[in-house]
């Protein structure tokens, strides 16, 4: 479980609540909001992301864009940015309180 005052992340159940508000994402999207919150207040780079969220397969630079931009949506009317670019490194998830979101459970373990 992950908890900061935007977001509630439970991950083993894959579910997210936005605002106190239950979110609806794809499993993509669950993913990549995954690697954003577990490495929050890092700049992780587009190929480390294409390796936390898609592995092997056959995606690029534009499709974290996008997925970028589509999960942007929905946390839309967040306190502030949650997900900033930072030009020419990548992407940071920030949370909104002044210390990291508090995790009471990594993702995959009980």
């Amino acid at each position: 479980m992950y908890e900061d005052q935007a977001l509630q992340i439970d991950f083993l159940r894959h579910r997210v609540q936005i605002r106190g508000r239950a979110g609806e994402l794809s499993a993509t999207e669950f993913r990549l909001l995954t690697a954003l919150v577990n490495n929050a207040d890092i700049v992780l780079s587009p190929a480390r992301l294409l390796d936390l969220v898609w592995g092997e397969t056959e995606v690029t630079h534009d499709n974290i864009r996008v997925f970028i931009g589509s999960l942007r949506k929905k946390l839309d009317g967040a306190p502030h940015q949650l997900i900033e670019t930072v030009r020419g490194f990548g992407y940071r998830y920030n949370p909104p309180n002044s210390e990291s979101g508090v995790r009471t459970c990594q993702e995959g373990s009980s």
